[in-house]
Formats: C-alpha cells, sequence, structure tokens
C-alpha cells in the first residue's frame, strides 16, 4: 500500500489516549523519580509532582494561579481535520479538570514525510479551531519530522487558588458524576479494523470533540473539590487514582453507566485496545479492582481507554442529582451518578455492583 492510500488510523498500533504509558510503569517510574528526591520546591507550586494530579498548578497571586499541562496522541480517527480538533480538546481537558480555563496554547507536532502538508494544514487547522472555541490563544509550538504522526498542545491556563479540582478532594459518602459516556476507545479500534459505520463514528466524533468546558464551569460554581477527566486508564483507573488520592474506596453502579450505542456489540466483536485490555489484567493482577459477577465485556467497557473523555467528579450526595441535571443542561446529556466513595479501608479499590443504588 503507497503512502498516499495509507489511512492516518494506519500509521499507529494504537490511537488516541489508548497509546498511553501502562499505568502501572508510569507508577513506578515516579516512584523512582520521588525515591531519588525531588528538587526543592517553589512555596507558589501548588500542585506538582510531589501529588501527581491532572496538571500542575502555580500560584501567581492571591486570586490566580497558573495550569500548565500538555498532552499529544496518535491518530484516532482518519480526518486530519477532526483528529486535529480531537487531539486538542483532549489537551484541553486537562485544564478543565482543575477547574480552570485555558489561555494559550502551543502545538507539538510529529509528522511522516512521505503524508501531505495538506493533510497537515488540516490537522493544524482542526486544532486550531477547538483553541478558539475554547477562547484560548495559539501562539506557536514545535514539530519533527516522525514515521508516526502524533498531535497535542502545550496549554496555559487559569484558576482561582482556592477553587482548584485535585484527584484526592473526593470525600466518603460523595457521589460520582461522570459527564460523557464511555465506548470511544472501542469506536476507535473498530475504526482502524474497518468495522465502524458511519453513524457510530459521528456519535464518538461528538462525544471526542466536546470540551469539558461547561461541566468544568458547573463544577467550580457548585464549589466542587475532586475530579479528573477519564482517558486512557479508562474509568476504573482513574477513580482508582482518585480513591487512592483521597484514601478512600469506590463502587460503580454498573446499571447507571452511559455508553455509547453499539460499542458492546463491538466489544463482542473484539473491538477493545489493546491498552484497555492492558488496565483491565493489571487492575485485576494488582487487586484493586473487583468486578463482582460482571462478565468481561462490562469490564472492558470500564476499563476503555478514553480520547477526550469527561469529567468525573466527586460530589456531596445532597448535590449529586441537581449537579447532574445542570450539567446536562448545559450540554452534556449522557451524564450520570455512576457511583460512590466509601471509607471501606481499602484506599483506591474499585468494586462494581450490578443492581442499581437505592432509591
Amino acid at each position: 500500500m503507497n503512502a498516499t492510500a495509507r489511512r492516518l488510523t494506519q500509521y499507529a498500533a494504537g490511537g488516541g489516549c489508548a497509546c498511553k504509558m501502562p499505568q502501572s510503569m508510569l507508577g513506578n517510574v515516579l516512584q523512582t523519580v520521588r525515591a531519588a528526591g525531588l528538587p526543592k520546591l517553589d512555596a507558589d507550586l501548588l500542585v506538582g509532582l510531589d501529588a501527581p494530579d491532572d496538571a500542575a498548578v502555580y500560584a501567581v497571586d492571591a486570586t490566580r494561579a497558573w495550569i500548565v499541562t500538555c498532552d499529544f496522541q496518535t491518530p484516532v480517527v482518519d480526518s486530519p481535520f477532526d483528529w486535529g480538533r480531537v487531539a486538542a480538546a483532549n489537551a484541553l481537558s486537562d485544564v478543565y479538570a482543575m477547574g480552570g480555563r485555558p489561555l494559550l496554547a502551543l502545538n507539538l507536532l510529529a509528522w511522516p514525510a512521505e503524508l501531505s502538508q495538506d493533510m497537515l494544514a488540516d490537522v493544524l487547522r482542526g486544532g486550531g479551531a477547538v483553541v478558539a472555541e475554547a477562547g484560548a490563544l495559539m501562539v506557536g509550538g514545535h514539530s519533527i519530522v516522525d514515521a508516526v504522526p502524533k498531535f497535542g498542545l502545550v496549554v496555559i491556563g487559569e484558576v482561582h487558588p482556592q477553587r482548584i479540582l485535585r484527584k484526592g478532594g473526593g470525600r466518603a459518602g460523595d457521589r460520582l458524576v461522570l459527564t460523557k459516556a464511555l465506548g470511544v476507545g472501542i469506536v476507535g479500534t473498530a475504526i482502524r479494523r474497518g468495522q465502524a459505520g458511519g453513524d457510530m463514528i459521528s456519535r464518538a466524533l461528538a462525544n471526542m470533540t466536546r470540551l469539558n468546558a461547561s461541566a468544568a464551569r458547573v463544577a467550580s460554581e457548585a464549589g466542587l473539590l475532586g475530579a479528573t477527566d477519564v482517558t486512557g486508564y479508562g474509568l476504573i483507573g482513574h477513580l482508582h487514582e482518585m480513591g487512592r488520592a483521597a484514601g478512600l474506596g469506590a463502587r460503580i453502579w454498573m446499571e447507571d453507566v452511559p455508553a455509547l450505542p453499539g460499542v458492546m456489540d463491538l466489544i463482542a466483536q473484539g473491538c477493545a485496545p489493546t491498552g484497555s485490555r492492558r488496565t483491565l489484567e493489571n487492575a485485576r493482577e494488582q487487586g484493586w479492582f473487583d468486578p463482582g459477577s460482571l462478565d468481561l465485556a462490562g469490564q472492558l467497557l470500564l476499563a476503555d481507554a478514553q480520547t477526550s473523555g469527561g469529567l468525573l467528579l466527586a460530589v456531596p450526595s445532597q448535590q449529586a442529582d441537581a449537579l447532574v441535571e445542570r450539567i446536562r443542561e448545559g450540554g452534556d446529556s449522557m451524564a450520570a451518578i455512576v457511583g460512590e466513595f466509601v471509607d471501606d479501608g481499602q484506599a483506591g479499590c474499585v468494586r462494581v455492583v450490578e443492581s442499581r443504588r437505592p432509591a
């Protein structure tokens, strides 16, 4: 197959956030770095490597703090313009996950020499369109020649120092609110295999290109403390991180977990990313995931690597129903309460309860 006939998704074994480094490997590396001793930190660094989160946060003054993050990925769809949109929305998401708003962005780009300049321009146009939609400015970047196309952003945002959302901000009894449906990693695998229909691709693309801006604004206005975004480690992986940081266990109410239409059929056809299977295997081997009686297809959905996935919010129980309605009114129609944090002495453990939560 010549270069001009190749689809973007054929350039990488996995696409989007399914290409993230395995969670256990990353954790081991960071533990080694910390054991070697971190440099003395500035008191104005509010969030850094000592307590890893979705982004770094640095206080500018009493009312403003910078959010600094970066993210890049391999193609998850074949349209260069749409891939640019998805990658940009995904990179911006970490700012929203910290409760902030983006200000500036820089392109991060790797591009095969045999692919056309027109395709490259489409990727950058797509990314620029989403940055503009977010109300931020695209101000430069860096590019290299590489065998596998990669695109993403460095993003600078801002947040009030007293309104930072953190992975460890949850409390026992908090409800867990997921703002987007799961399944885009499964659809991405189907796209690479030629098994995804047009309607399914359109739904997944709409999910991935939707910014988490509205949901983050609702969370901030509600005074929430705990949040992350669900990306390459799936719902269970990122919930594990939240629970471990908060010193809490978590329960997932499987019947309430939203999924894109048709993804369970795709799982039955073998369309689950390798990264998702790896997350699930590691979770079970390390003992922090208890699927109960949930079948393998359901477990793979919970571990599905999301690209530009939704926010996962820790919400006081008395606020949860009203907050979900506000998030839905803002355009995130699939937002749902999917579980709760519990003080069960098993920090970071995630247990699936298939039956619906008690009324």
